[in-house]
């Protein structure tokens, strides 16, 4: 067994290979360094992103001891925690003195190039460079890659509008000098909690920061290396990382979504995305929650081979404008290597490379002009490459040098014959050696059970000509024709396939091909990519179907330039088969747990492509959502385990005393843990009964859910939707337009008031009676159709009392004094109402959740005086009665909308939502579905609300579980039906072992582990 070493680019044996391997070097500083400019992107994310995420609160200095078991981020080697003062204000890491464990990258000598200038005019250069002083260097030009932040990916980069030289960063300057430098050491990093929900200065859009974060690939695609793990995760050298492997224990709701707190839905939302993974649609967002694995990127070149072989894609004139290497210029069809779990990336492997540095926030000045980031509710436009090549100049930089230095660093082959994309084997570490021998009786008849059932999706090789396709009328395919070869759309046929006469000719001809000393087939294992990457039907594989149904690259959708005609041509899968919660019980389920189904539309969504099986034995939990296997199988060490003694006096705990555990283990052993718990319940179907062991996962703990045939993600204690105060404005203006929210929170009601002004001097009793006769059947009307009615029967007075007024005003039409008095007392209200709603939306008013009960005032006061001034209208003393009743009316409408100057208490607060409901369910509401449906989905879940608020009063709803299912009640089914995936069970599918006997999955993990 060879030695583990580090990959050494340069010991080329020809002169003609030198500047390919300093290609690759390039690549591998592009992809470790380079975040083309999506520091402004993610700068504008932490000042202006809804007080959502902070990169700088990730950033401090003083979690540095436990950010790899928090977050799951990695630690840059050579840096330590900030041992001085803050930088103003912040705690950032700095480079640890130690020589033993030095930031200074090998082979650099300086950290600035001759000629060095600042990329923007300096405002206050003192503060400036007593700033930049106190940074760490490791050696590269701070003005490309920025300085190290203390986390591998993540750059520190001085913010121009924060230290130029321009009245607005001046001003920036001195306001953060208010609220951070001089306040009490740490209070930038003071979060909201539950009881304190109005502390955090940071969810201010009006605090620039010094320092914007940008972010290079390696942020989510270097973890700890499974050959070489470190002893200390918290402190690990280069050695002890791979920087191709993906982020595997990347904490979504910690490490994104870090202002929040488990009370809030939105935190429960990012939780229910696994560790190492990421919805990659989350900014851009299709309104699916559909996570998938950081991609470990193994076998580039195996990959790229099999790109060549299979069917090429045609392409657009917009697909055209991005080169590809594998095909000459402009031509189409084009073959397409690709990166995304449903293979709609498909212009070309660099066209694949350049939109991941889109989707992780370059040309950020960009997207808020073609959606609405994080929100989305608005219609989406195509991130066009005619555009982005036109105008962004580091869009050019990157197509025209980095691109093609990525391309190197993952497929240059080194004198050794090494690639940084090769298989880590297991046999490379002496637990895996130990492993494998007592396995290897198996290994031989696993490859046999593997060519039999498995190759057809999961082997790049295959014998000439090797093609797919899948239909429902696979049986009459013919037999006597090789290919293409037709699988059945449908799980539900596969055992059926699996025994037909054309499938058994397949294998045939596979192990022909693998036996054959002269094929391409020959050393099967070696080389092999260990997929087609053609796409599969999500009808067939049987997965969680969130991630192959999103929308983003449909056509006129944001990634429409980077998905090849073909692509947007695909046939819709048909019915797909899921589990709804809201039929358990009604409606019987098929073998596979399954009682209800729906339609994806036709043009491209419905198909994941096959995950590559390369070192599959350290890539657990499984599945393109890392929910099939614990994510820590291996637990930890029981503290009250008993301790044994050993030969030689040496103590050890017993293995068998382990305790679950959800923390981070890189370990071999916990890889291999994870392996044995991921493979054995995808082999038998009958161990995922023992559950996920993933949070959120409620079936042990929720009466009447035991039964659900798999992992549904639900919140893990009650939760509210909650906004701070000043970003309700940007949030609906994103959604309506500044144009509308504007005339809707102040002209509207202006106008309103106004026309109140002149009926009030003109106006007749009959046309007051029209008014209150609209009023009165708008009310019932929408309280009818809400069905807030059946919750609260009382507010039918609202209604009722606007008839009775409006059938006096048209049977006495000489009431005109009260009709006045009616109609000069509206517009008052109008006029309160437009200025109040204008300062609440401001981040000035009051929180939207106390508004409620403040709404009796109006109409309260509004039917009294009513009622006097009709009954009694020729009495002067009633009438000023009246308008002394609209003088406190207005003050509970002030009162309502709060106090104006210091905004207490102007969040959104949505909730609570009970313990217990299915992120999902909310998450997943689409804004193409119907108005009707929409509109009852907000209705159902307004009645959720408010009836578990009747029937929980105070603090009920947080403390019972019996809230849950009066929620469910309301709100399920409507929300259901507004559903863009109702799919919520996340480790279901992928049976294809369900017939194998258990000696032949035995035999099948055994070889599955040397891969």
């Amino acid at each position: 067994m060879k030695k583990l070493v580090p990959l050494d680019y340069l010991a080329v044996t020809e002169s003609s290979k030198l500047e390919e391997a300093r290609q690759a070097v390039r690549g591998q500083n592009t992809w470790m360094l380079w975040g083309q400019g999506n520091e402004v992107f993610w700068g504008w994310l932490q000042e202006q992103g809804y007080g959502l995420a902070d990169l700088l609160v990730l950033l401090d200095s003083r979690q540095r001891g436990s950010r790899f078991k928090d977050l799951g981020v990695v630690n840059q080697p050579g840096m330590r925690t900030q041992q001085g003062e803050p930088v103003l204000g912040l705690y950032l890491d700095e480079a640890d003195p130690d020589p033993k464990n030095k930031v200074w990258l090998e082979g650099l000598t300086g950290p600035y190039p001759a000629g060095y200038s600042e990329p923007f005019a300096i405002g206050n250069r003192r503060l400036y460079e007593s700033t930049i002083a106190r940074l760490a260097q490791d050696g590269v030009d701070p003005r490309v890659y920025g300085y190290p932040s203390g986390v591998v990916g993540l750059r520190l980069m001085p913010n121009p509008d924060f230290f130029g030289a321009t009245p607005a960063a001046e001003k920036a300057r001195a306001y953060w000098k208010e609220k951070v430098t001089d306040a009490a050491p740490g209070a930038y990093y003071v979060k909201d909690t539950k009881n304190k929900p109005r502390q955090a200065i940071h969810a201010d859009p009006a605090l620039v920061r010094p320092f914007r974060v940008s972010m290079a690939c390696a942020f989510c695609h270097v973890a700890p290396h499974p050959l070489n793990p470190p002893t200390d995760p918290e402190n690990p050298r280069w050695a002890n990382l791979s920087s191709i492997i993906g982020a595997q224990y990347w904490n979504p709701p910690k490490a994104f979504l870090n202002l929040k707190q488990p009370h809030s839905f939105l935190w429960q939302f990012v939780a229910s995305q696994q560790r190492g993974t990421v919805d990659a649609s989350l900014v851009s967002t299709d309104h699916i929650n559909n996570a998938n694995t950081m991609n470990a990127v193994f076998e580039v070149n195996a990959r790229n081979q099999r790109a060549l072989l299979n069917p090429p894609e045609e392409q657009s004139v917009a697909n055209l404008l991005q080169p590809s290497s594998a095909d000459p210029p402009n031509t189409s069809p084009r073959h397409t290597p690709r990166v995304l779990l449903d293979g709609s990336d498909s212009i070309g492997l660099e066209g694949a490379l350049a939109r991941v540095y889109l989707n992780i926030g370059a040309y950020g000045e960009q997207w808020q002009n073609l959606h609405n980031p994080l929100i989305g509710f608005t219609p989406q436009r195509p991130f066009e490459l005619a555009t982005i090549r036109n105008k962004s100049v580091y869009w050019q930089a990157t197509e025209r040098y980095r691109i093609p230095q990525l391309a190197a660093f993952f497929t240059h082959v080194t004198a050794t014959k090494a690639t940084v994309t090769q298989a880590m084997k297991l046999e490379a570490t002496p637990e895996g050696r130990e492993r494998l021998k007592k396995h290897e009786h198996l290994v031989k008849d696993g490859r046999q059970v593997f060519l039999q059932n498995c190759a057809v999706c999961h082997s790049s090789k295959q014998p000439a000509g090797f093609a797919l396709e899948f239909s429902r009328d696979w049986r009459q395919a013919s037999v006597t024709q090789s290919w293409p070869l037709t699988l059945p759309m449908d799980y539900a046929d596969w055992d059926a396939y699996r025994l037909s006469p054309a499938h058994q000719a397949y294998v045939e001809r596979l192990k022909s091909f693998v036996s054959d000393p002269k094929a391409a087939g020959k050393d099967f294992v070696s080389d092999n990519y260990l997929s087609t990457d053609i796409r599969v039907p999500v009808t067939l594989v049987g997965t969680n179907s969130g991630r192959a149904v999103g929308t983003n690259a449909m056509r006129g959708q944001v990634w429409d330039n980077f998905s090849s005609e073909d692509y947007k041509k695909l046939p819709a899968v048909g019915e797909v088969r899921f589990y709804n919660p809201s039929l358990a019980g009604k409606v019987a389920s098929d073998p596979w747990g399954n009682n209800d189904s729906y339609a994806p539309p036709e043009g491209g969504p419905g198909y994941y492509r096959p995950a590559s099986l390369v070192s599959l034995w350290a890539t657990a939990p499984y599945l393109h959502n890392n929910t099939l296997g614990r994510f820590n199988a291996f637990g930890k060490e029981d503290p009250k385990a008993a301790v044994e003694k050993k030969e030689g006096g040496e103590q050890e705990k017993t293995p068998e005393k382990r305790i679950p555990s959800n923390d981070p283990d890189p370990s071999v052993a916990a890889r291999l843990a994870g392996f044995d718990d991921g493979i054995d319940k995808m082999f038998w179907r009958s161990r995922r009964a023992e559950g996920s062991g993933h949070i959120g996962d409620l079936r042990k703990q929720l009466e009447g859910y035991a039964d659900e045939p798999g992992f549904i993600y639900r919140t893990t204690e009650p939760t509210w939707i909650d906004i701070r105060a000043p970003f309700i404005r940007p949030l609906l203006a994103g959604v309506v337009g500044e144009g509308l929210l504007d005339f809707a929170t102040g002209p509207l009601w202006w106008l309103g008031a106004l026309i109140a002004v002149v009926l009030a001097l003109v106006g007749r009793a009959r046309w007051a009676g029209f008014v209150l006769a609209v009023f009165a059947a708008s009310v019932a009307a929408l309280l009818r159709a809400t069905g807030i009615d059946s919750i609260h029967p009382l507010l039918w007075a609202i209604p009722g009392l606007a008839a009775l007024c409006a059938a006096v005003f048209l049977l006495m039409p000489w009431l005109r004094l009260p009709a006045r008095v009616f109609f000069g007392l509206s517009a008052l209200v109008l006029l309160a109402i437009g200025l109040s709603l204008g300062a609440w939306v401001d981040g000035r008013g009051t929180d939207i959740d106390t508004i409620h009960p403040l709404l009796w005032a109006i109409p309260g006061l509004v039917a009294l005086g009513a009622a006097v001034v009709l009954l009694l209208p020729w009495l002067r003393l009633p009438t000023r009665i009246l308008f002394g009743l609209s003088a406190l009316g207005l003050t509970a409408i002030g009162l309502w909308f709060g106090t104006l100057e210091d905004g207490r208490g102007s969040d959104i607060r949505l909730g609570p939502i009970p313990r217990g409901t299915p992120v999902n369910l909310v998450m997943n509401l689409s804004p193409e579905a119907s108005g009707a449906d929409l509109f009852h989905a907000v209705a159902g879940l307004t009645r959720g609300v408010l009836r578990m608020r009747k029937e929980f009063p105070g603090e009920g709803v947080e403390r019972d579980d019996r809230a849950l299912p009066v929620f469910l009640q309301e709100a399920e089914q409507p929300l259901l039906k507004a559903s863009k995936c109702p799919d919520f069970v996340l480790d279901r599918g992928h049976w294809f072992a369900e017939a194998l006997s258990d000696q032949e999955k035995q035999q099948l993990k055994a070889f599955l582990e040397t891969l």
